[in-house]
């Protein structure tokens, strides 16, 4: 009677919980599943009780499967942020897998896992703003594009810094570029490398680069973490910049 009791107390605290639970022993059959798992997986308690995961979700990709994972490799698993995307999920989900034991012995995995796909949607739209405002090319005259660098420049992908922000020049048909360093604060190799590269594939397509507004700091650090860059012109200020280039092109 008491474990009659203690089961059933087990299942009302599983129930009310907003994380959700599933168990799998080692033939990887569901001991037990709590209403918000049943929620998040969009199945029925009386259709999972007792089965293997395989056969319940027998078209699930293997890189969505870390409970079992988790008894093959005898490894517990945390995810802030995991894509399950297959059949009918459209979601993200943070995930966290423990090891089952009875004294010493593994007896099966569990997994707690909840819905993030809200806050992961907003965190990639984020980025992808990140990314539009670290290449924001602005047309000063037919000739004269500035791309005002953000710090932000670390944060996303360099990848796309490079592509995007070359693509955007070239298709302004623009032949100077003054990438203006007022808003960066501290420079670091990677900063460093980052920019050079980028320098170096516009000028390769023809275009010259003007590097505007480099603080003291900076100049120091990039002094002594790089080697100059021959064919660019350094100026303390934008204005300063476009004195310089305007005459040159007129």
């Amino acid at each position: 009677m008491n474990t009659v009791i203690n089961l059933a107390t087990s299942e009302k605290v599983l129930d009310g919980l907003s994380v959700g639970v599933l168990a799998i022993d080692l033939e990887y059959r569901v001991t037990t599943i709590n209403d918000a798992a049943i929620e998040l997986l969009q199945v029925r308690k009386e259709d999972i009780m007792g089965r293997s995961v395989y056969e319940t979700f027998s078209d699930a990709p293997e890189d969505v499967r870390y409970v079992e994972r988790t008894i093959d490799t005898q490894e517990e698993i945390y995810l802030e942020a995991i894509p399950y995307m297959w059949g009918g999920y459209h979601k993200y989900f943070s995930i966290r897998t423990k090891l089952l034991r009875e004294r010493n012995d593994v007896i099966g995995a569990m997994v707690e896992f909840y819905d993030v796909t809200k806050a992961e949607e907003q965190h990639k739209e984020l980025i992808n703003r990140m990314e539009d405002m670290a290449v924001n090319v602005i047309p000063l005259t037919n000739s004269i594009a500035l791309l005002p660098l953000q710090p932000i420049i670390d944060e996303v992908e360099f990848h796309y810094i490079l592509d995007k922000g070359i693509k955007n020049v070239a298709r302004m048909k623009v032949n100077n570029l003054i990438i203006d360093f007022s808003s960066i604060a501290t420079v670091d190799y990677a900063f460093i490398d980052k920019v050079k590269t980028f320098i170096k594939s516009l000028e390769l397509l023809g275009i010259k680069v003007r590097i505007s507004g480099v603080r003291p700091i900076v100049a120091l650090e990039w002094q002594k973490r790089s080697e100059p860059l021959p064919h660019t012109e350094f100026f303390p200020s934008l204005q300063a910049a476009l004195n310089r280039l305007i005459p040159e092109i007129q």
